[in-house]
Parts: structure tokens; C-alpha cells; sequence
């Protein structure tokens, strides 16, 4: 029935462009042989063609005008194309009702066809897509499962992450206390040594201070003694020579 309707189609559609060719083998039409002329017209009172001279307007077929180049006059055409438009259209739907009439009991049977192949193609797919579906379903739950998984111990990680990091501040914290401690002492217990030997060095300096004083005292004493003493002996020299 297909081949039918489309051998149909074929021959109208033939007929139509046979019926054209002819047409435009005996069609008679005019044309301008000026130089500049480029149009073919449907009648010689065209108002384009009667700026031309008599002698310059010659009338041939409408294939030859075609096979020379020219393209149809669009004032003279204007008309003459809605017409041909319509017996086109008119010859169209012509051919479609008569193409439905033929095609109808087949376009029938082709839908009821096409419903059960359709019903047949859901059903197949329904029975091809439930496992699918269900493995879809498996396999995203196994997906989830993992990346929770995933997830847990990736937090686990940083938390024992972050425990060895708070641990490391803690101990470095420890030791920096420390140091700073054992420095600090060490500090104090160089300034008591700077303290202790200053004092002992002040003491020794007052005591050789005192040492040097006494010793001048003394030596001053001992000068002294010994003037006296020479004094006294000059003295009694004087007055032994006196009693002389």
C-alpha cells in the first residue's frame, strides 16, 4: 500500500511539471532587445515596455526567454504568479485528499501497528531498565556507603591530626617554660656572683684601704718616736758639753 500511494504521488507530481514544461514551451511572451533589458513580459501593453521602441520588442516563447537569461517582468507577473499560486495550491490539496482517501485504511492499520510496537518496545524496555535500574540503585548505595566511609575516616584523620598538633604546641610550650626558666635562674644566679664579687671586691679594696692607713699610721708613729728620740740625745748632749 506504501508503493502504491508513493508511485501515486509520483505521477501526479509529474504530470504537474510535464503540464509546466509544456506550458512553457508554447507560452508566447514579449522582451525588450535593448541592451540593458532583463526582463520577459506577459503582454506587449505592459507599461515597462512602452518606454521601448516598436521595433526593439520581439515575442518568443517563454523557454527562450528563460534560456536567455531573462527573469519574469515584476508588474506583469504580479497577478499572473497569485494566480498560479492558487491553482497550485488548488491542485495540492487536490492531490492531498485523494492521497488520504487512498492512505486512510493504511495509516489505519500502520497506527494500530505502530501502538503495538510501541507497547512491545515499553514493555522490553520496562523489563530491560527494572534490573538496570535496580543495579543503578545498588550501586549508588554502594557509592553513598563509601563516601561516608570516605568521609569518616578523612574526619578521624584530622582529628588525630589536630590532637598531635594541640600535643606538639603543649610540649613546645613545656620546653619554651623551661628554658625560659633555667635561663632565668641562670640569669639570677649570675648576677648573685656579680653581686658576691663586687662586695668581695669592695671588702679586699677597704681592707687594703685600711692596711695602707694603718701601715702610714704606724710608720708615722715610728718617725716620730725616732725624732724625739734623736731630739732627746742632742739634748743631753747639749747639756753634758754645758757642764763641761
Amino acid at each position: 500500500m506504501k508503493k502504491y500511494l508513493l508511485g501515486l504521488i509520483a505521477v501526479i507530481t509529474f504530470m504537474v511539471a510535464g503540464t509546466e514544461n509544456a506550458s512553457a514551451q508554447t507560452s508566447k511572451v514579449y522582451i525588450s532587445t535593448g541592451s540593458s533589458a532583463i526582463a520577459y513580459h506577459k503582454s506587449k501593453d505592459c507599461s515597462y515596455l512602452s518606454r521601448t521602441k516598436e521595433e526593439n520588442i520581439k515575442n518568443i516563447t517563454l523557454s527562450n526567454a528563460k534560456d536567455l537569461g531573462r527573469k519574469p517582468c515584476a508588474r506583469c507577473y504580479t497577478v499572473v504568479k497569485k494566480a498560479d499560486a492558487e491553482e497550485k495550491a488548488a491542485k495540492k490539496t487536490t492531490t492531498k485528499k485523494v492521497a488520504k482517501k487512498t492512505t486512510e485504511p493504511a495509516e489505519e492499520t500502520k497506527t494500530v501497528a505502530k501502538r503495538k510496537t510501541t507497547t512491545a518496545k515499553k514493555t522490553a524496555t520496562k523489563k530491560v531498565e527494572e534490573p538496570a535500574e535496580e543495579a543503578k540503585t545498588t550501586a549508588k548505595k554502594k557509592t553513598t556507603t563509601a563516601k561516608k566511609t570516605t568521609k569518616k575516616a578523612a574526619e578521624k584523620e584530622e582529628k588525630a591530626a589536630e590532637k598531635k598538633t594541640t600535643t606538639a604546641k603543649k610540649t613546645t610550650k613545656k620546653a619554651a617554660e623551661k628554658e625560659e626558666k633555667a635561663a632565668e635562674k641562670n640569669t639570677t644566679t649570675a648576677k648573685k656572683k656579680t653581686t658576691t664579687a663586687k662586695k668581695t671586691a669592695t671588702k679586699k679594696a677597704a681592707d687594703d684601704e685600711e692596711k695602707a692607713t694603718t701601715k702610714k699610721a704606724t710608720t708615722k708613729k715610728k718617725t716620730t718616736a725616732t725624732k724625739k728620740s734623736a731630739t732627746k740625745k742632742s739634748t743631753t748632749k747639749k747639756d753634758v758639753d754645758k757642764a763641761a
